[in-house]
């Protein structure tokens, strides 16, 4: 991998501007009646969870150019997770990563913490109302189920974004804008 030094933007205030852009063309992807749910982008095949191209590739959701990146088969940018309610897709969790196809594979069937971070956040804030002690050394594969068959019924919007700096400052501003329930910025 080649570092590239990013320089920072001009003008932040142009960054804020694309950022309300940006966050009304996911709103109008998530109720779309094209939007796609997790489930719909992934086939189990010889026990393997594969990615269906034809399906991201229709949606526009095209993989990287071979010369911008050594992941020529990913796609590099935001995904962002909708849940419906009464006819309307509110987004609930927005990530970021350098390989979303295989970003959003691990969420909707990652068997641990690591990989399916959002089932285990889900899984987490279960117990703790319940009262159980969680962690990430009780809470299992296996109890985190629910949560990731959850997420698989999530409707989910991409959007490519290349540049480091900006890919970081519009997760940050989308959350923050939509409110999103599922991300926190807390540091470890």
């Amino acid at each position: 991998m080649n570092y590239k030094e990013e320089s920072y933007p001009e003008n932040l205030t142009n960054l804020l501007n694309h950022a309300d852009e940006v966050a009304k063309t996911i709103l109008a992807k998530l109720n779309s009646s094209s939007c796609k749910k997790v489930s719909e982008l992934y086939v189990a095949t010889n026990g393997k969870i594969k990615r269906i191209k034809k399906e991201f590739d229709e949606l526009g959701y095209i993989a990287n150019e071979p010369n911008n990146t050594d992941n020529s088969n990913e796609f590099k940018g935001l995904y962002i997770f909708g849940e419906e309610n009464d006819g309307s897709v509110t987004p609930v969790y927005i990530g970021i990563s350098r390989t979303v196809f295989r970003r959003l594979r691990q969420h909707g069937w990652g068997k641990n913490h690591n990989q399916c971070s959002l089932a285990y956040l889900k899984t987490r804030a279960k117990w703790e109302k319940e009262g159980k002690k969680s962690s990430r050394s009780t809470i299992t594969s296996d109890d985190m189920g629910m949560a990731r068959e959850v997420i698989q019924n999530y409707k989910v919007a991409l959007w490519p974004v290349s540049e480091d700096y900006n890919l970081y400052f519009l997760e940050v501003a989308l959350a923050g804008k939509f409110k999103t329930k599922w991300n926190s910025f807390r540091t470890h």
